[in-house]
């Protein structure tokens, strides 16, 4: 999904974290097999095979100490907190181990035979959908945000960050930046997290309570490049997204957006179109 890390000491670190993961869960890497980094190298995951077939496995370092976190546990949170019928892998497996000065977590699921809708959390290109997919997605995101939040789980971003990020990169907007409705969301809802044309939404680590129609605003900030399918999402989410709730969440994650525009390269790519967008949310 994001590009190999430039720093070969974490590349070495990961793969062999990744090695030590399959011997610890009893599986292997399929021969020929890609592997998929997250972003800035910090997670690395591929297919495997294990005694009952086909599975992923994916790791996750954090500096030693720094274990526990919302990354940390969120898909095992995921897994226990959200209703079966939501698309998504089954967690099979987990172990945890540490090495100073990291730690990891290892986590096998079931594999998706659906492809990702993209390689990049963009869209660089139109993709066609079935009509029953986007029913389905925005049913699960539904679904996602009417399950109670499970005790102590982190936000997907705080109040205090929304004060600070969306005057420091939108301006003086001249909008209240409270939220006054919290909702549980995926977090990291784009197009490299879902699959076509079954939908499968991947990648849990980051769920938590956060700004009501976050998710939507999150799909519909990645879908920008492609004006259809952004039109498309707006479409499915009009009724959540044409709301005060709905714009606030959309500004917040602008802010969250631009703020990594200069660290990689796929938000320096959103970046115009999420400035634009922006720029329309605030005309009204």
């Amino acid at each position: 999904m994001f590009s190999e890390p430039d720093d070969p000491d974490v590349r070495e670190r990961m793969h062999a974290a990744f090695t030590n993961a399959a011997v610890r869960l009893g599986c292997s890497l399929i021969s020929g097999a890609a592997k998929t980094w997250g972003h800035n190298g910090r997670t690395l995951g591929a297919p495997v095979t294990t005694s009952n077939g086909k599975a992923w496995l994916r790791v996750l370092e954090v500096p030693l100490g720094k274990e526990g976190g919302k990354l940390w546990t969120g898909t095992e949170e995921a897994a226990t907190t959200l209703p079966m019928d939501i698309p998504r892998p089954r967690l099979l497996d987990s172990v945890d181990w540490a090495h100073e000065p990291y730690a990891n977590r290892a986590e096998l699921s079931t594999y998706v035979m659906a492809p990702v809708c993209s390689s990049s959390p963009d869209l660089t290109g139109h993709i066609a959908l079935p009509g029953p997919w986007w029913s389905r997605l925005r049913w699960a995101t539904e679904t996602v945000a009417t399950t109670p939040v499970p005790e102590g789980r982190p936000h997907v971003i705080t109040q205090d960050y929304i004060h600070r990020t969306i005057p420091r990169y939108l301006g003086d907007t001249g909008v209240d930046t409270t939220v006054r409705h919290w909702t549980l969301a995926h977090g990291d809802l784009h197009w490299a997290n879902l699959t076509g044309p079954d939908l499968t939404i991947l990648d849990w680590e980051g769920f938590g309570p956060g700004p009501h129609g976050f998710d939507a605003a999150h799909l519909h900030a990645h879908s920008l490049p492609v004006p259809e399918l952004a039109a498309r999402v707006r479409d499915v989410f009009t009724d959540i997204l044409e709301t005060p709730e709905g714009r606030l969440a959309e500004l917040v994650v602008a802010a969250i957006l631009l703020q990594a525009a200069d660290r990689d390269p796929v938000h320096a790519r959103l970046a115009p179109h999420v400035r634009q967008n922006a720029q329309r949310l605030l005309a009204y």
